[in-house]
């Protein structure tokens, strides 16, 4: 089933190619329109509600005054930019930390462990989306600057990251940097007892994790090639508020 988001994007979308029924002359031609706004009825009914703009909508519907449809698309494009809302309904919400624990929470939502070869045709993809949840996140290509010592900047970005999303595929095999990061974040985990280490399989088979890196093949990963990448944030972010929430 299609998510929430992807929904109200759906009937956005379907909008731009309706004419406005004040626009026509004739009932067949504005069966189009009509079928929307029954569609935009059902929608309101399974989510929107309780938003701010859910009476007026709903007055809107109800009524179906000659301007109906553009005062909808225009109700929605609102619900659209509400990204408070969006996110709860995404299944993502705010935990407020009180300011004395402050100190006590990671620079990093997360650090992105990848090999550059799986930058273009993953990582810089998952990056942004990540970023468009408002996730903290250390990567390379954006938290190195001009003069830094990297060695020290990404062993320092693996002490101060809350998770480590790590991207497995052969280009990962026996890299010096990505295996140090691995096992940076092995020892962190295994120190702490807490969940720390989100695996990606990439391009790669369970059993070649397993080969590989026995210490990583029992935790549970994930598949490239089973999630988009805004899946693979979303599911990111429910776990950092899980975190949260339980502290």
């Amino acid at each position: 089933m299609a998510t929430f988001e992807e929904q109200l994007d759906s009937l956005l979308e379907r909008a731009k190619s309706i004419v406005p029924p004040n626009k026509l002359k004739t009932a067949a031609e504005k069966q189009p329109a009509d079928k929307w706004m029954n569609d935009v009825q059902i929608f309101y009914d399974t989510y929107l509600k309780n938003h701010a703009l859910g009476q007026r909508i709903n007055t809107i519907l109800f009524h179906r005054s000659t301007g109906a449809f553009e005062e909808l698309v225009s109700c929605l494009e609102s619900v659209r930019s509400d990204k408070a809302f969006v996110d709860e309904k995404n299944g993502i919400s705010t935990v407020n930390i009180p300011r004395y624990r402050a100190k006590d929470v990671p620079e990093y939502d997360v650090f992105i462990s990848h090999a550059n070869k799986d930058k273009e045709n993953l990582i810089e993809e998952l990056y942004s989306s990540l970023k468009t949840l408002g996730v903290t996140i250390f990567y390379d290509k954006e938290s190195l600057e001009w003069g830094d010592n990297w060695k020290d900047r990404i062993l320092n970005g693996t002490k101060k990251a809350e998770f480590a999303i790590i991207v497995i595929s052969e280009n990962f095999f026996d890299r010096e940097w990505t295996e140090r990061e691995l096992h940076e974040f092995l020892n962190r985990q295994n120190r702490s007892g807490q969940k720390l280490i989100l695996p990606i399989l990439h391009n790669i088979t369970a059993s070649q994790l397993q080969e590989k890196y026995p210490s990583v093949a029992d935790i549970q990963a994930i598949d490239s090639s089973k999630y988009s990448c805004d899946q693979i944030a979303l599911l990111f972010a429910r776990q950092l508020i899980k975190r949260l929430k339980s502290e």
